[in-house]
């Protein structure tokens, strides 16, 4: 990390730092024209994509020299439009070479000022692509210890705004990073299932999406992926809860995979799902849709369910499928009510730490709300409990909120208001803290949860406690809630930012899901990605 400074003669009026998170060795200087210039002196490949810098590329200083043959520089500037009113932003880097062709950086760079420091800051990230960024995580990964961005209410683009929480296509959110999607789905005409929100249809049928995930997680981007999508019947009130749950097992069941593509229209070997004209061929598929369906009640490990989707069943009780329950996916359909902070229950050896709190009230409590969206992702594994190497903490939290008519989905996730003028949202929030993370190299800078009751529903349906408390009897209320005792930090190395995590209007702020995801690396350099029982040895012992 190096300060740098305005290159004109004047005195700057704060210091910047660098944070640089890749494999490069970055350094910065100042251009005549007063822009920060990232330079490379070895040569670059190119290919239809752009350029592509080799791993031992070395990033050095830009001077009056840089327009000698062979170098590259990239001048760090600010994107164009308004600026919403959050401490951060992605810059632009503006390739300033003789060279024509296109080039594309190697990495990625956040303006932000950190929550600590009243300097401003730059965090240099590798340019990851986030259409198959799973595939640099190993498959001895529990599911658990992944950070998997997601959307809440996916299908919802329309009914803006009340009703609308995304803006972009299903594929869109594919390519974009997303791994958790929530569909809702309602009963049309007796026998066809429609994404719904609420009320308001969102006019796609469940066989197109189905079909969109087949044809991303058969391509050659999304074979290394995996797709949880958790589903939820939005018309329990008007039909009856058996039938829904037979029309979802049937449209898992009862279609080919090359049958559903082609039905569709849609390349099998493709990850843009463009239409075909009806006389072209379709690639032949040689296995069925079921193949690619993750159905166990268990919480997998990455390698299980690479190219797969994990249904996770908010519906149903098991009836007409084969082994009940433990074929429907990962089943839960015990949801409390907008509590918090939240609640947990289990499925075998995985404990699920989970928040719903969507109706916040009014604006006022959206720092409250992207507070408590952020510490439920924390976990705090413990290297002295042998039940830490065998028992899983899964975060499931959701950003999401919505209150008529103080808190709409919209202004709570992006906020109001331009430059420094209004309200910042939950995802700015959210993207700072992570901004925050990263530049200390430190999963412990994020802020622990406050002692708070948390529903154990657990408790509730079988009367024990959840794996996850070992809170004494003192430490319950007659109610069945859980009091979480506040502790002191642990070692940093085992702290670990994981889970699911459910958004609206994921792609705004520009940045946030390469942010997010950049979590995961962090977690590996630090070494808690996972904690082999030897390196849980080790770290007690020292």
């Amino acid at each position: 990390m190096a300060p740098f400074g305005p290159g004109s003669s004047s005195k700057p009026k704060q210091a910047w730092h660098i944070s640089n998170l890749t494999n490069f060795d970055i350094q910065f200087a100042d251009s005549p024209e007063n822009e920060v210039v990232i330079e490379s002196t070895a040569h670059v490949t190119h290919s239809a994509q752009g350029g592509k810098f080799h791993k031992d590329v070395s990033l050095m200083a830009a001077g009056p020299e840089s327009s000698a043959e062979g170098k590259l520089s990239f001048a760090v500037k600010r994107p164009p439009g308004l600026k919403m009113p959050s401490k951060w932003m992605e810059m632009r880097l503006v390739a300033k070479s003789s060279n024509k062709e296109p080039v594309v950086p190697p990495f990625r760079a956040f303006q932000f000022k950190a929550s600590t420091y009243t300097d401003q800051r730059l965090l240099v990230l590798p340019n990851r692509n986030m259409a198959s960024y799973l595939k640099d995580i190993p498959d001895s990964v529990h599911l658990s210890n992944i950070l998997l961005p997601g959307t809440h209410d996916s299908m919802a683009i329309y009914g803006f705004p009340f009703a609308q929480c995304q803006r972009q296509p299903l594929l869109n959110q594919l390519q974009d990073g997303i791994r958790v999607i929530d569909v809702r789905l309602a009963i049309v005409n007796g026998t066809t299932l429609t994404s719904y929100h609420g009320v308001v249809s969102q006019k796609t049928l469940f066989s197109d999406i189905l079909a969109t995930l087949y044809a991303y997680l058969q391509s050659e981007e999304g074979k290394s992926e995996c797709i949880v999508m958790s589903i939820k019947q939005e018309d329990f009130a008007t039909n009856p809860a058996a039938l829904f749950s037979q029309l979802v097992h049937d449209a898992i069941f009862n279609s080919s995979l090359e049958g559903n593509l082609k039905e569709k229209g849609i390349r099998k070997d493709t990850t843009g799902g463009q239409p075909l004209p009806p006389h072209s061929p379709t690639a032949a598929a040689t296995s069925s849709s079921n193949n690619m369906w993750y159905l166990e009640n268990r919480v997998p490990y990455l390698g299980e369910v690479r190219g797969k989707i994990i249904i996770f069943s908010r519906f149903g009780d098991g009836t007409g499928w084969t082994n009940g329950i433990e074929g429907m996916g990962i089943w839960n359909t015990t949801w409390p009510n907008s509590v918090t902070p939240g609640w947990n229950w289990d499925v075998k050896d995985t404990t699920f730490q989970s928040q719903d709190w969507y109706d916040i009230g009014n604006f006022t409590k959206v720092p409250q709300k992207s507070a408590l969206a952020k510490s439920t992702l924390i976990t705090r594994p413990d290297p002295s409990d042998p039940m830490s190497q065998s028992h899983h903490i899964l975060p499931m939290s959701f950003s999401s909120a919505s209150s008529f008519p103080l808190a709409l989905p919209c202004a709570v996730a992006l906020g109001i208001g331009v430059f420094h003028i209004g309200f910042v949202g939950v995802n700015a929030r959210i993207s700072q803290w992570a901004l925050d993370v990263l530049s200390s190299g430190n999963p412990s800078a994020a802020p622990l949860s406050v002692s708070q009751p948390k529903v154990d529903t657990n408790k509730q349906k079988k009367g024990a406690a959840s794996a996850e408390s070992k809170s004494g009897p003192d430490d319950q209320s007659k109610s069945g809630e859980m009091k979480v005792a506040e502790q002191a930090p642990p070692d940093p190395r085992l702290t670990r930012i994981s889970g699911w995590l459910l958004m609206d209007y994921y792609d705004s702020p520009g940045g946030m899901i390469p942010i997010l995801v950049e979590l995961n690396f962090l977690n590996q350099r630090l070494g808690v990605q996972g904690v082999p029982s030897q390196a849980a040895a080790e770290i007690t012992s020292s």
